[in-house]
């Protein structure tokens, strides 16, 4: 049985993403994203799930450090809507727990009430369910697996918010049908005018830009590689033409060309 490693702990919303894609093969559950990482580099299992961004909390900067670290392939790209519900053993709460993301998702609903901090959404949920002076926010499946009462749903500030995953493996993928294409780019040396010759060839050959993110190199202080997703991929005469003016200026390496599917329970 193959292996596929992803954030825990169970019930997290990388583990319903796991339980959604990949039903009857086997979760490892990490307790950090670089834990994914290195479980892939190891050849301890095929495949990882990473969270990329969120639609209101922006990137997870964590999962951007581990693919320039450790320079592993994007294979496929999925967005997740996140519903969050305030679940506990009854009405008769004290406090309210829960992962610091999570309870700045649901800020309008929290207004005024006496929060406590978690390491997740599922410890908060399993926190609740052992004291009944907590009421937890999470995800209604956990709030089911911990056997809680569902005291509200649908508590998040935004309905419509969305968490992007990805996943990932040694094995590179070229999609060519709505693909979405994300590479790491290293400049051979900082100099004025860097970020607009790095930006340009993409707007002269009409390739949108769907992302850019700026990381520290790891080498020396103020140097920094530069994280970016552009819609198409990499066998389009377009895509190859704009990186190809890039090779003087920067080192370019690609994470893959994928497709970005939105995914419903």
């Amino acid at each position: 049985m193959s292996k596929i490693a992803l954030l825990g702990p169970e019930y997290s919303y990388s583990h319903l993403v796991g339980m959604k894609l990949f039903a009857g093969k086997e979760l490892i559950l990490c307790g950090k994203i670089e834990e994914v990482f290195k479980a892939i580099i190891a050849n301890k299992v095929e495949k990882g799930i990473i969270p990329i961004e969120n639609m209101l909390q922006g990137s997870v900067r964590e999962s951007i450090l581990g693919l320039l670290k450790y320079k592993i392939k994007i294979n496929e790209g999925y967005t997740f809507p996140i519903r969050h519900c305030l679940a506990g053993q009854n009405q008769n709460y004290t406090k309210i727990i829960s992962h610091p993301q999570a309870l700045g998702q649901c800020s309008a609903f929290l207004s005024g009430k006496n929060i406590v901090e978690s390491s997740s959404t599922s410890k908060a949920m399993e926190m609740a369910a052992q004291d009944q002076s907590f009421a937890a926010i999470g995800s209604k499946e956990a709030a089911e697996q911990y056997g809680l009462q569902i005291l509200q749903e649908h508590i998040e500030d935004h309905h419509d918010n969305v968490t992007r995953f990805l996943v990932i493996s040694l094995e590179e993928t070229l999609v060519q049908e709505n693909a979405k294409t994300s590479l790491l780019l290293r400049p051979r040396e900082d100099k004025p005018g860097l970020l607009f010759n790095l930006l340009a060839p993409f707007a002269l050959k009409n390739i949108n830009l769907g992302k850019i993110e700026s990381l520290p190199s790891g080498r020396k202080m103020g140097e920094y590689v530069f994280y970016l997703e552009i819609e198409g991929n990499l066998r389009e005469e377009r895509v190859k033409s704009a990186l190809n003016f890039l090779q003087d200026i920067v080192e370019v390496y690609s994470l893959g060309s994928y497709e970005v599917v939105d995914l419903y329970l």
